[in-house]
């Protein structure tokens, strides 16, 4: 069994904490403004909220991959992705359902919990995004939508799925992600910048593909990056250039996503493994990106309805920012930290050093806010 204070201190001492963090703020600050009826605030031809899960997607893409590469078990690797996601989102939909749902509905209760689309509420657990709940906030600007960040949790474990295949420690596997993630990204231009009309309307598994693909690339990426070990070092001066340079990309969609596959991933991970890294100490409170991410949507839903912030998304971050803060604090506390204790771990030499996946996150990410 690997020695337990080894695995704390491989991924002690870096960034990775504070931006999933930082991101996580900046999404719910994004939302604000779509579900206050503001228009989005925008850099890139992007949403804030949007390349704040582009964030998410590097990040999960590079330390998931180094989650892989350290222990190559399928049933070990899957078991700690399971950990990892779905007691805060069984935790997140049960409270939505029972709690939040039957005290804010303009149902009466009795009706409420006859209604069937209680119980269609509950595939979100198994990562069929349901967004709406009987008789609640259907008088909000953005009408209806319980939690519309649970619709990209089945893209990300999508990836997840085909990382293993990508990253097999064959002859060649750095070669199948790189082409992967040229293809990739090359798909994603086309359909959502390039005129493609392939996935126009599409949905699958209860997600539209088009969301899906402004987003995926963005995970191969970061597992690119991680696969290159020592190769590619990401230095914060380059890191400002490629910023700077991708800021000057003309105004036309396709550029603009092009200089964000060059400089954004790169940015991220430079950031993150930046030394010394004097944002480590975000960590001592825990991980609270996740529950961020999963409570955000209903909380500032909850406070346009209750505090009539319509047209006034400043307003609503404000009010809404410290209780999802402290319902993700009490998430990772009280629930996700506690399980992620039970997570296999590679049998090894004592005293042997494996990057530790107790801060690795499904890359929580929240969609563009493109419609639940």
């Amino acid at each position: 069994m690997v020695n337990q204070t080894a695995v704390g201190a491989a991924r002690t001492g870096d960034n990775f904490g504070a931006i999933r963090l930082l991101a996580a703020v900046i999404v719910v600050y994004g939302h604000c403004f779509p579900l206050s009826g503001a228009p989005d605030v925008a850099v890139l031809g992007n949403s804030v909220q949007s390349l704040s899960v582009k964030v998410f997607f590097v990040l999960s893409g590079y330390l998931i991959t180094e989650s892989w590469l350290s222990d190559p078990n399928p049933l070990r690797y899957f078991a700690r992705r399971l950990l990892r996601i779905f007691p805060a989102l069984v935790f997140v939909v049960v409270l939505s359902a029972l709690v939040l749902g039957p005290v804010l509905s303009e149902l009466p209760v009795s009706g409420y919990f006859r209604d069937p689309a209680l119980s269609r509420y509950f595939t979100n657990i198994y990562l069929y995004p349901v967004y709406n709940l009987p008789g609640i906030f259907c008088r909000n600007i953005y009408p209806g939508a319980v939690n519309g960040s649970l619709w990209s949790l089945p893209v990300e474990f999508s990836m997840y799925v085909v990382l293993p295949v990508l990253a097999l420690r064959t002859t060649g596997a750095a070669v199948r992600l790189g082409c992967a993630t040229l293809l990739l990204c090359g798909a994603s231009l086309y359909e959502l910048r390039g005129g493609g009309s392939l996935s126009v309307g599409a949905v699958v598994f209860g997600t539209s593909l088009r969301s899906a693909l402004d987003v995926m690339p963005y995970f191969l990426i970061g597992a690119s990056l991680r696969s290159l070990g020592d190769r590619i070092r990401p230095g914060m001066q380059m890191a400002m250039v490629l910023g700077a340079a991708a800021l000057l990309a003309p105004p036309i969609p396709m550029f603009q996503e092009l200089a964000l596959y060059l400089a954004l991933p790169y940015a991220v991970i430079a950031f993150a493994r930046a030394r010394p890294a004097r944002f480590s100490f975000v960590d001592r409170i825990g991980d609270l990106s996740y529950g961020t991410y999963l409570f955000g949507f209903p909380i500032q839903q909850s406070v346009v309805q209750l505090f009539g912030t319509a047209h006034h998304p400043v307003r609503t971050f404000a009010f809404s920012l410290p209780p999802t803060l402290l319902l993700a604090f009490a998430s990772w506390h009280l629930i996700e930290r506690r399980l992620m204790a039970l997570k296999p771990r590679r049998p090894g030499r004592v005293g042997e050093i494996v990057p530790s996946i107790n801060n690795l996150r499904p890359g929580l990410e929240i969609p563009p806010m493109h419609g639940p």
